[in-house]
């Protein structure tokens, strides 16, 4: 039994911070509109923006989408709450910025603002829809064109 309980913990601390349900992170590199690279205490860790998809790099607005989240995250401090890897290894998880001016839910604003779909998986998300709605009515982003093409769309091609 002892052994037993010494082999949990052991494996929970372990798995550190990057698995926990919440850590504190330094932005060191921004991949593409949905994906991050951020410094921990002691690792640096792959993080896939929860509920969003991004236009891939290729497609219109992809360069857009990417240097938006540059300009709203590198080099600072966030806040991740992960509860999950999805099958490329990386973490999948929200983002939030806090300081003196008031706290960004960094997801949530890349929809607001038209840089982002929600994810095919939370289009039934009422919250999130509404963010997308928002972005299409006042025309931000991606949806200051006809007929975007939704990333996972664009990925079966």
């Amino acid at each position: 039994m002892f052994l037993r309980k010494f082999i949990i913990l052991f494996s929970l601390i372990i798995t550190g911070p990057a698995f926990s349900g919440q850590f504190d992170a330094k932005v060191i590199k921004v991949i593409d509109g949905d994906t991050i690279w951020v410094k921990t205490e002691n690792k640096h860790v792959k993080i896939r923006l929860s509920y969003i998809d991004a236009p891939e790099l290729r497609q219109t607005f992809g360069v857009r989408s990417k240097n938006y989240l540059t300009n709203l995250v590198l080099d600072k401090k966030v806040q991740i709450d992960t509860y999950r890897k999805d099958r490329y290894n990386r973490i999948i998880g929200e983002v939030y910025i806090h300081d003196d001016k008031g706290s960004i839910f960094v997801n949530a604003k890349l929809i607001k603002s038209g840089n982002a779909w929600v994810y095919k998986r939370y289009r039934n998300n009422r919250y999130l829809i509404n963010l997308e709605d928002y972005a299409k009515s006042n025309n931000n982003g991606l949806w200051s064109t006809k007929n975007p093409l939704e990333p996972w769309e664009y990925r079966k091609k």
